[in-house]
């Protein structure tokens, strides 16, 4: 965080530092005195804001099909609420599926809300920003870390998920379902709050 003195008004920036895989965090407090009646700072991430987007079935499978885990679309749409049993065995898992829209609240040093309709369904430190246009959701534990490649258009944003090297066991295969489900489903649109 850093503090700034301008005449009588106390301006707090924060700014997120960014750091690969399995480093960390820090952030430290400065004062700057400044006579300047311009306020100047780092340009915030165009990421950061409120973004929403309508799960429909179709786009899950979608796009658990490109990013070549089409066979876990079922458990996926089950866990995000779109369907009420996993449907494997049915030539149509999208029969009697609803939507349900999402939106993220994404916030500095990796910090975001996460809501499914009116109900926040997470509140955690669970991304990092890496140089460029890339997005790593962290592993726990064993879980490996999965990459996101991210492109703003406008007020248009989209994710395009990287499956790790090799990825073949279990846990990774949930590890980077988890991340295309939360980010890479389809088009996510700014909300100007």
């Amino acid at each position: 965080m850093t503090k700034r003195s301008i005449g009588a008004i106390l301006v707090l920036t924060m700014a997120a530092a960014a750091c690969g895989p399995g480093g960390s965090t820090s952030s430290a407090a400065d004062a700057v005195q400044t006579s300047s009646p311009l306020i100047s700072s780092a340009r915030p991430e165009p990421i950061m804001g409120t973004w929403r987007m309508e799960y429909t079935c179709e786009n899950i499978v979608q796009a658990f099909e490109h990013a070549g885990i089409g066979e876990l679309a079922p458990q996926g749409l089950v866990d995000m609420g779109v369907q009420q049993d996993q449907l494997a065995s049915s030539s149509d898992p999208c029969n009697g599926a609803k939507k349900v829209e999402r939106t993220v609240i994404f916030r500095p040093n990796g910090y975001l809300l996460r809501y499914q309709g009116e109900k926040l369904v997470d509140d955690c430190r669970c991304y990092q920003l890496i140089a460029g246009h890339t997005f790593v959701v962290p592993g726990e534990g064993s879980d490996p870390d999965i990459t996101l490649q991210y492109r703003i258009d406008g007020d248009a944003l989209t994710f395009h998920a990287v499956m790790p090297d090799q990825c073949s066991s279990t846990r990774c295969h949930n590890q980077f379902a988890f991340a295309v489900a939360q980010y890479a489903v389809g088009t996510w649109q700014r909300v100007n709050q």
